[in-house]
């Protein structure tokens, strides 16, 4: 059994590593981060501490509090991607303690200890934590809350104590992302009360003063929000921003029934076995063991409500890997102290090993062999020896997982998330800004441009454009689907020009010389397509992955 001080040297050395470690490295990836770095640039310049602006004018997308975090980094480090990046992987590194610290106090010292280092490695959660987002220090608040509401049911005598941390850290979160931040701690918690029979802890000094403590810390913004912008506020943020999004689907792609169980299962590569035989123990014990039912209240109705909503994404339930991270650790506690409970469920262990590994090596192939050369495959082909390399690692504890050894299985795992995170960062490192990031592309675009021509791009990588060259594009094109749609953004940008496909941009170029656009290439491909009025005018001046430089020639 490791001491208290090895585990915390232990997940302290796991965080520098899955987090930290080259964090700044990569330039920003599109679309999201340029969109909150060009926002924190604009308040940082502007001294802005209150309201968030981008392309000089306010928005409403997301509450203060992470663009606070991201304006301090700035100001301590610079304008740079390790700033940029640096609250989500802060947030990460104490959402892993966190967990340890709930887990010690809710199961054991050890499965605390499992259950934060199985949440550390997790494929999405090591990959999203090192990126510009504000679902990181979401999922910490939210967790935050939901594990002070647990303690205050279960210590009575600090209740009160209890009750308060609740409140500020749904506070937070409120400041973070909006009512969701209320929302999923009160989903969860209201019905552990109703299914346990516990005496419900809202009640008391330790309410009343949670409640002032909430209104203490997120009161004043939404005050001066409303003081400052009124009804405007409440239409863009709360009905378009929350209640638009719950409605309608702004990324229709995932709008399925089985999206958020999908990306669970995924994202827990490579703990894929643990994940499933915890969840098959808990089903098990929930009605004997009310650890089990307060985790599974606060899962399973956030499930439903996520997957109810319309608008679906990989960082919207990025809480629920803390929620199964805790079941895991819980199980893997008892394969170290028990073993596997049967013969069940160690068949079923051992063949999810195996199907793990099938699975990545069939990834692999498909990515390396079937899947056909194209512009946009490229990057995903050259990925090909990195996934195999996951195999390679996998297979090892999948073969230990075999041979009945648990803790050996666990710490060959934790090695193979490093291993991956590592090999990223050496091997295709030179390659990934390439087809993820506008920052070399937009450099280009800023030597070639003439005096007095306009720049134009796609919408994708507008925010992208705008934060690496430092001004906004003269046009944003989009090739609508039909005349109802009349920009590209779930959002919009009124400081942005429209172009509208191919004849917007013509109408554009007739006005100049010439017109430096930066596209995607399906753009490309609708310029050029027959009928275009663009058809022979356009000269490929640059391609990095499936990004272009092109030249448009003024009309004949």
């Amino acid at each position: 059994m490791m001491s208290t001080r090895s585990q915390f040297f232990t997940l302290l050395a796991i965080c520098s590593v899955m987090f930290w470690w080259r964090l700044g490295h990569l330039p920003l990836i599109d679309p999201d981060e340029p969109f909150y770095a060009q926002t924190t640039r604009e308040m940082v310049n502007g001294n802005e501490w209150l309201t968030p602006t981008i392309f000089g004018e306010r928005q409403f997308e997301k509450p203060i509090f992470f663009y606070w975090q991201s304006m301090i980094a700035f100001k301590i480090f610079g304008d740079n991607p390790f700033a940029c990046r640096a609250p989500s992987a802060a947030a990460a590194t104490l959402l892993v303690f966190l967990t340890w610290w709930f887990g010690r106090r809710m199961f054991s010292p050890r499965a605390g200890f499992c259950a934060a280092v199985v949440l550390g490695t997790g494929v999405e959660y090591v990959l999203m934590s090192r990126l510009m987002l504000t679902d990181i220090f979401l999922a910490l608040c939210i967790s935050a809350s939901v594990f002070f509401f647990w303690l205050a049911t279960e210590e009575e005598d600090k209740r009160d104590r209890w009750m308060i941390l609740h409140f500020v850290a749904s506070a937070f979160a409120m400041l973070t992302k909006g009512p969701v931040g209320l929302l999923v701690p009160m989903i969860g918690s209201i019905g552990y009360i109703w299914l346990s029979g516990k005496r419900s802890p809202w009640r008391g000094k330790g309410l009343w003063l949670g409640i002032l403590a909430w209104l203490a810390i997120a009161g004043p913004w939404y005050a001066t929000m409303f003081s400052k912008y009124g009804m405007e506020y409440w239409h863009r943020f709360f009905v378009h921003e929350n209640w638009e999004r719950l409605t309608h689907a702004e990324h229709k792609h995932s709008n399925h029934w089985y999206y958020y169980i999908m990306i669970l299962v995924a994202g827990s590569l490579p703990w894929i076995p643990l994940l499933i035989a915890a969840l098959v123990r808990t089903i098990k014990e929930i009605k004997t063991d009310r650890r089990m039912l307060f985790l599974v209240c606060w899962f399973v109705p956030n499930l439903i409500f996520f997957t109810i909503c319309n608008s679906k994404l990989p960082t919207y339930t990025f809480f629920f890997f803390v929620t199964v991270a805790l079941v895991m650790g819980h199980t893997l506690d008892q394969w170290i102290t028990h073993g596997f409970r049967g013969k069940g469920e160690r068949i079923l262990a051992s063949s999810l090993a195996v199907l793990q590994t099938v699975l990545v090596l069939g990834a692999a192939a498909v990515v390396s062999i079937i899947l056909p050369p194209s512009e946009s495959n490229v990057f995903v082909k050259e990925l090909a020896p990195v996934i195999y390399t996951l195999a390679a690692f996998i297979s090892i504890p999948m073969v230990l997982m075999l041979m009945r050894r648990p803790v050996a299985w666990a710490g060959f795992t934790v090695v193979t998330t490093a291993s991956i995170v590592m090999l990223m960062q050496h091997v295709v490192d030179d390659k990934i800004p390439t087809y993820t990031s506008t920052r070399d592309i937009a450099a280009e675009a800023v030597k070639a441009q003439q005096p007095g021509e306009p720049i134009v791009t796609s919408s994708f990588i507008a925010r992208a454009v705008t934060y690496y060259t430092g001004h906004m594009p003269d046009g944003v094109i989009f090739f609508p689907p039909g005349p109802e749609k009349v920009q590209p953004y779930f959002t919009p940008h009124p400081p942005l020009k429209m172009v509208r496909g191919a004849a917007g941009l013509n109408e554009l170029a007739a006005k100049h010389p010439s017109v430096l656009c930066i596209l995607l290439a399906h753009d490309l491909a609708h310029l050029e397509s027959r009928g275009s009025p663009l058809q022979g005018r356009c000269e490929k001046l640059e391609t990095m992955g499936a990004r272009l430089l092109v030249r448009i020639k003024g009309a004949p």
